[in-house]
């Protein structure tokens, strides 16, 4: 949605990153990438699923690397799906917090529950709440 407008994208998987570095305990050129990718971001758009009604522990090991202020200025959409309604505020109260320890400007944060995927790819519905929050850009 963002390349329609001219925008570049990246993905970063952090489970494709080594794990003893986003423990803090080694060097990795890769997570050192990863980090600088996204210091360089104008959008930066964190997807997780929500594991115990919270993001999960490798989206919160990413971001414990970051200093203060990292995301300062940035805009920052969360996404975080989840099989259960319950759950809804679970971006609220985890992903905004998140984003806010790290000065972003937090523009959203959505929660998407299973059934809005079909086969694994967002459905008509869920793109353009998706896309709704991209257009205020």
């Amino acid at each position: 949605m963002l390349t329609e407008r001219g925008e570049e994208g990246r993905l970063i998987d952090l489970a494709a990153l080594p794990a003893e570095a986003l423990l803090g305990r080694a060097q990795s050129p890769e997570l050192e990438e990863a980090t600088s990718a996204v210091a360089e971001s104008d959008v930066l758009i964190a997807a997780t699923p929500t594991y115990r009604a919270l993001y999960t522990g490798l989206l919160k090991c990413f971001f414990d690397l970051m200093p203060p202020a990292y995301l300062a200025g940035k805009r920052c959409i969360g996404l975080q799906t989840g099989i259960a309604a319950e759950h809804a505020l679970s971006p609220e109260y985890g992903l905004r917090p998140l984003f806010a320890s790290l000065d972003c400007i937090t523009s959203a944060v959505l929660y998407a529950r299973d059934d809005e995927f079909e086969n694994g790819v967002p459905g008509e519905a869920l793109t353009e709440r998706v896309r709704s929050v991209l257009l205020s850009y």
